[in-house]
């Protein structure tokens, strides 16, 4: 793995745990996934021999010297992170399709708490209210397409795959039905 995709790795993983769905134990997966793609920095040795489960006692040090090592030493903001995690998922979702409708404005809905601060989050939670219903309101077929396109974030797919698997796991794995 070239340094460039190394950087994008942990930078996607760390917009995933900025916007909340991304933990401890995230990081020692994606720490094993890089070990297995040749990357052998310390951090990552020691993130990927940490015990299951861990803590983040346990992983904030290595993960802010992972972070220095790379330069990184603020964190995005909310928007930018929220654009970053919708690359990510849209790769994923190319890679392995769903089995619901507008999977993309489902999973960056689950983004949106009240007062978060990503203009496409909130979008889209205004939007997967009215996914399965069947009431006059319509959700902007276009939205979903846009997402869907979304630029690759050109990640191996083992890796896409590990940071996505956390809020992947909030689709729903069939079709809800249409009523409000």
């Amino acid at each position: 793995m070239e340094e460039d995709q190394f950087r994008d790795v942990v930078s996607v993983a760390a917009a995933a745990e900025q916007v909340g769905v991304f933990g401890p134990s995230d990081w020692t997966q994606v720490a094993t996934a890089l070990l297995v793609d040749g990357r052998e920095e310390q951090e990552i040795l020691d993130l990927a021999c940490l015990s299951l489960p861990v803590t983040a006692w346990d992983t904030e040090s290595l993960v802010a010297r992972l972070y220095e090592r790379m330069g990184r030493v603020e964190p995005i903001d909310a928007n930018d992170a929220t654009r970053l995690v919708a690359r990510l998922m849209a790769d994923d979702l190319r890679a392995r399709p769903a089995s619901v409708t507008a999977p993309m404005i489902r999973m960056l809905a689950r983004l949106a708490p009240p007062g978060f601060d990503s203009d496409l989050a909130n979008q889209c939670y205004g939007a997967a209210e009215y996914l399965d219903c069947s009431c006059v309101a319509k959700v902007d077929p276009n939205l979903e397409s846009e997402l869907e396109a979304l630029q690759s974030l050109e990640l191996p797919d083992g890796l896409v795959e590990v940071i996505a698997r956390t809020l992947r796991a909030t689709l729903p794995t069939v079709q809800p039905p249409h009523d409000h």
